[in-house]
């Protein structure tokens, strides 16, 4: 009896493990953000979804808050501004020691040392990115007309140089007489089979080396410690 509860318990185990990896290698993680400024007013608004699942950031000139996403929902809404501000300092808390402090020479060691790893790693997060869209739509004018024309003869040259690519549309509308910056943002982004990113992250920090050189580089050890 026991023995058949415990081969269930661990059939069980192993087809959540088996789904969530599963879920990992199909269901792509969505990141977009929309962004509008006014000379009335400016609103940010950035998510980042996987699944069902998602947070989301809101910012305005009356609003800066995170909230927690559950099927396109807010279950969980904290403010910004409190997460952000400072903890109030205790007299009676004694400072802590400083870490050791590392040469530019063992910080080139280091880098040396885990480069490997985190090109596995870059290289796994470009094949995985999708672009979407980009979407832009910019009116601008500086206090010099002639910095505003340079910016609008780069802006144009990048525009087409685009060009072919569908997914990117922006234009800029260049201003002469005036000092003006107004304009919307559309992103959209989707990070395709995330579980080739998390294998590589996961096999260089299964490795002992690199977990001294991180531990190093993080002023909390040293390697052989």
């Amino acid at each position: 009896m026991l023995a058949t509860l415990l081969f269930f318990i661990l059939l069980a185990v192993a087809v959540v493990l088996l789904s969530l990896l599963l879920a990992l290698y199909l269901v792509p993680v969505t990141i977009s953000m929309v962004a509008d400024c006014r000379r009335e007013s400016a609103r940010v608004m950035t998510t980042v979804a996987w699944g069902i699942v998602g947070g989301r950031v809101r910012i305005t000139d009356e609003l800066q808050v995170l909230e927690i996403l559950l099927v396109g929902r807010p279950v969980v809404t904290r403010d910004l501004r409190e997460i952000a501000a400072p903890e109030p300092k205790k007299e009676e808390k004694k400072a802590e020691a400083p870490g050791p402090t590392l040469s530019a020479r063992e910080y080139l060691d280091a880098a040396g040392d885990l480069w490997p790893h985190l090109q596995r790693i870059l290289d796994a997060v470009y094949r995985s990115l999708y672009l979407e869209t980009l979407r832009g739509d910019i009116t601008l004018g500086l206090d010099s007309p002639a910095d505003t024309g340079i910016i609008y003869g780069y802006c144009t040259a990048v525009r087409y140089a685009l060009w072919p690519a569908e997914a990117i549309d922006f234009v800029m509308t260049p201003v002469f007489c005036q000092r003006i910056f107004e304009g919307t943002l559309t992103f959209r982004m989707q990070i395709r089979r995330p579980l080739l990113i998390i294998v590589p992250v996961v096999r260089a920090l299964l490795q002992k080396p690199v977990r001294e050189r991180l531990r190093q580089v993080s002023g909390r050890g040293a390697p052989g410690a």
